[in-house]
Parts: C-alpha cells; sequence; structure tokens
C-alpha cells in the first residue's frame, strides 16, 4: 500500500544564495540561512537571524511563523521589524530614556547605597522624596 500524508509532499525550497556560501562583511553563513528558511535545525547568530526573519517576512510568513523557523521569540522578531531589521527592541511607549541621575536627586541615593559611598545631598533629596510620597503619594515634586 502506498500511502500519502497530507503536506508530505514535496515543497519549495528556498534558497538565500546560488554561488555564494558566505558574506564576509555581514559575517552572515548563508548556507545556515537557508537551512533555517526551510525548516531545518541550525545554530544561527543574530545578525543570521535577523537576515532570515527578513527574507522570511518579505515572503508573507506571521512573526510567529517566522520565530519557529529561527528559534527566536515573536515578539523579538516583531522588534526587529519594527526597528527597521535592526537588533534590539525600539521603545514600546514612544517615550526617550531616563537620562542618568546626578547628585541632589533620589534616584542617585539608591546608587551610592549600591556602591557603598555615602552622600549627604542625596541622602537629603531621598529624605524629602520619602516626605512627598508619605503626604501626597507621589516621589516627584511638584
Amino acid at each position: 500500500m502506498n500511502g500519502h500524508r497530507v503536506g508530505a509532499g514535496s515543497r519549495e525550497r528556498l534558497y538565500v544564495s546560488t554561488t555564494a556560501t558566505y558574506d564576509e562583511i555581514a559575517d552572515l553563513d548563508l548556507i545556515a540561512i537557508e537551512y533555517a528558511l526551510n525548516g531545518e535545525p541550525v545554530q544561527l547568530t543574530r545578525a543570521e537571524k535577523i537576515h532570515a526573519a527578513r527574507i522570511l517576512d518579505s515572503r508573507g510568513l506571521e512573526p510567529s511563523a517566522i520565530a519557529r523557523r529561527i528559534e527566536s521569540d515573536h515578539s523579538t522578531v516583531a522588534g526587529w521589524k519594527a526597528n527597521g531589521w535592526k537588533p534590539g527592541k525600539p521603545s514600546a511607549t514612544g517615550k526617550p530614556k531616563r537620562s542618568e541621575p546626578v547628585c541632589g536627586e533620589a534616584r542617585m541615593y539608591r546608587r551610592h547605597l549600591k556602591a557603598g559611598e555615602s552622600c549627604d545631598i542625596c541622602r537629603a533629596a531621598n529624605a524629602a522624596a520619602d516626605r512627598r510620597y508619605k503626604a501626597t503619594g507621589s516621589r516627584k515634586a511638584a
């Protein structure tokens, strides 16, 4: 008896390159990327994962399907796409990052404590923030 499982037939194979096997400029192993594109288990670097994800996205795959093929998380793939196929995730809130604390701010007091330092200016700022919190429910100055 010749049985045939549905979906087990020949599938279109995706190729990254027909001539090159390695991209020296971007440090990409194109054969490993090709294996990942076709669902074969392979270890990829982050740059190779991003390259493979960009190719799979151009083929119309969803981030969850892309993530399964490159063995990554779907939110990571969505972050790369939102960031122009570059590493890192864009800010979810769109807010700029907080500036580094300076002496005289309550949050710098915690850094001094962690480092085992003593700073009277920061300790006073932290005490003032604690008083504001007890009085108003917020550590921020009005």
